[in-house]
């Protein structure tokens, strides 16, 4: 997402400029078992909160103990889905996705690694389960610390399954109001419809939601899929994260730690947190409400739209490794007696990628048939796995990328070396000026090391004299600057292709060569743990040492050093690189590696021979 990738980002748009500045400025001429619970709240936790509402608890019924062969289960398939539904609690018990085909009749490959084989009506099928194997709730509560345990969720609800319209009933009574809620589910869409009714069974008003008590409703909780066989890294689960569209503007938190921001840090080291309760976070809306709110990982994202009542505000756990996701909060729910309300959701469970989200039925797309059953879809849900500024970049070269595999050969290493070659060639007028300025200033090199030596503590006699010998040769002492412009137009592409291999599931799992995965870093051999420094032990990552060899001989043929802090920076910069580009997923290492290669056979042919081709005397 475009919050967590800033960081990255500026970093290496800091250290280009470093590289630039100093260059030009100096130089005038230039696994374990699966993880356990969420760990619960501890005692004291639960009495500061209780202390925080302000109207009195009504007197809660016993949980009832289910029989669990009094406990109903549906199985439901579409072309993309396979749901099993629950009737204790009236929630989907396991949700999978599997291969599916895309909008022009393409099969997505979805199964690629941590996937089952599920059983559904007599037929095997591959699928990932995207559930956690927790489920998903579809449940209110009204306590914080019950958001992820809705008593609801221990209520066996009566159970109809229509085959012929899709939908699973649910409905059960608890303390004198009617949950009713429907699962509809689309033979060929990556959405399904939930609704959600809430009637007043007694014979005064009920507020089942306000400020002072809001009704929390807890959709999906954290995604997966987290590995089959052992504990996910920590890298890996740093791509797992919560999102929410509220009043226009879109938050998204990484997933199972808190949600507090910089500066909410500091005010809760200093003042404490707001309402005594640092475990939980309330956010309420000045505007429109909430638009929609969901959880994703690094390939599928799972989100709710609110279509008909939107939620005035968000609560997130700050609790570290739960597993909540982002729970809507209602503070406007109020029914009269005998009468329902009736919250109508929109879900999307798919990949991230925009032809997910497109509907293959026009009768169901929102915005070409108002009377469609998702009328009121939000025409910003794409926007829920925006990858920011440089999204139409990105989305060019995944489009590029799928061309060369569909249409060449199908490999996404040798669509990377084909982008890299088409890239050269688009760009070879200006990366051949560059290359010319670069020959020329080449020759210039022992004149302009004498002026160094002669006027190294006259710095304005050295900018003259070097000015005259620019002027007498008929050369631009800004000609080097052309340098920097091919690197620069580079930037969007690095960062685009970065989110690509961060995002994109047709990469994930891809092999070239010895590289089993171009979405992962390309470690060869990683040691045994080391006590205190590395407890997972340390990695070889050799496409990121060839890169390093290959920018080096590069920046050596392209660059004339007669300065020591221009011949400091091409020692500097391959380093930063592989600091950077270390644990980074190896098939942008193998885009700026061929990018290098070519880049010097660029240079190495003009160094060698003259405008008329004839090779030039040593």
């Amino acid at each position: 997402m475009e919050d967590r990738q800033n960081r990255l980002f500026l970093a290496l748009i800091l250290s280009m400029g470093v590289w630039f500045l100093v260059t030009y400025y100096f130089n005038p001429e230039a696994g374990k078992p699966k993880q356990q619970k969420t760990e619960q709240t501890t005692a004291t936790e639960n009495k500061e909160n209780v202390k925080q509402e302000t109207k009195p608890e009504q007197k809660q019924q016993a949980v009832p103990v289910t029989n669990s062969k009094d406990v109903r289960t549906i199985t439901l398939k579409t072309e993309a889905h396979i749901a099993v539904l629950s009737s204790l609690g009236g929630r989907i018990e396991k949700f999978y996705i599997r291969n599916y085909k895309n909008i022009e009749g393409t099969e997505i490959n979805i199964t690629r690694a941590d996937f089952q084989e599920i059983e559904v009506e007599g037929e095997k099928i591959k699928a990932i389960e995207l559930s956690r194997g927790k489920g998903f709730d579809f449940n209110f509560s009204h306590r914080k610390e019950d958001a992820a345990t809705s008593e609801w969720n221990h209520i066996n609800f009566k159970a109809e399954e229509n085959k012929e319209e899709g939908t699973v009933t649910f409905s059960a009574t608890k303390d004198g109001v009617l949950l009713k809620k429907v699962y509809r589910f689309f033979p060929h869409e990556n959405y399904f419809k939930t609704e959600i009714s809430i009637t007043n069974l007694g014979k005064e008003k009920l507020y089942f939601g306000d400020r002072d008590k809001p009704a929390y409703l807890r959709t999906f909780g954290s995604l997966g899929p987290l590995p089959l066989e052992r504990e996910a890294t920590t890298q890996e689960l740093s791509k797992f994260f919560r999102v929410y569209r509220m009043d226009g503007s879109e938050k998204d938190f990484a997933d199972g730690g808190d949600a507090w921001g910089f500066w909410e840090g500091i005010r809760n080291f200093f003042f404490g947190p707001p309402n005594g309760n640092e475990f939980y976070k309330d956010v309420w809306s000045t505007g429109e409400g909430v638009d929609y709110s969901g959880t994703g990982s690094r390939y599928f994202l799972a989100v709710s739209d609110t279509l008909n009542h939107p939620a005035e505000g968000i609560l997130l756990d700050n609790r570290k490794k739960n597993e909540t996701g982002t729970v809507l909060a209602y503070s406007s729910i109020t029914v009269d007696a005998g009468k329902e309300e009736t919250l109508e959701f929109a879900n999307y469970v798919g990949i991230r990628e925009w032809d997910g989200m497109l509907f293959r039925d026009p009768k169901l797309d929102p915005f070409k048939n108002p009377k469609s059953a998702f009328a009121g879809l939000s025409a910003d849900l794409n926007k829920s796995f925006n990858q920011g500024i440089f999204t139409p970049i990105r989305n060019g070269i995944v489009w590029f990328l799928q061309q060369s595999y569909k249409y060449t050969i199908p490999s996404y290493g040798f669509g990377i070396l084909l982008f890299a070659l088409v890239f050269k060639l688009v760009f070879y007028p200006l990366n051949q000026k560059q290359a010319e300025a670069m020959k020329k200033m080449s020759a210039l090199s022992p004149e302009l090391k004498k002026i160094n030596e002669k006027y190294a503590k006259d710095p304005e006699k050295r900018q003259e004299k070097m000015l005259e010998l620019y002027k007498k040769h008929n050369m631009n002492p800004l000609s080097q600057l052309g340098g920097c412009l091919p690197m620069l137009i580079q930037l969007p592409i690095f960062f685009a292709l970065y989110v690509a291999f961060a995002d994109t599931i047709d990469l994930w799992k891809s092999p070239f060569l010895w590289i089993s995965d171009l979405s992962e870093p390309d470690f060869i051999w990683t040691s045994p743990a080391i006590p205190f420094i590395a407890a997972a032990g340390v990695s070889i990552n050799l496409l990121v040492l060839l890169m390093v060899g290959t920018q080096f001989l590069s920046m050596k043929l392209t660059s004339v050093q007669t300065d020591p802090n221009q011949k400091m920076m091409m020692y500097l910069m391959p380093v930063m690189m592989v600091f950077f580009l270390w644990s980074m997923p190896s098939g942008l290492t193998l885009y700026w590696t061929v990018t290098n290669v070519l880049s010097i056979a660029q240079q190495w042919v003009t160094n060698i021979r003259k405008k008329d081709g004839t090779p030039v005397k040593v």
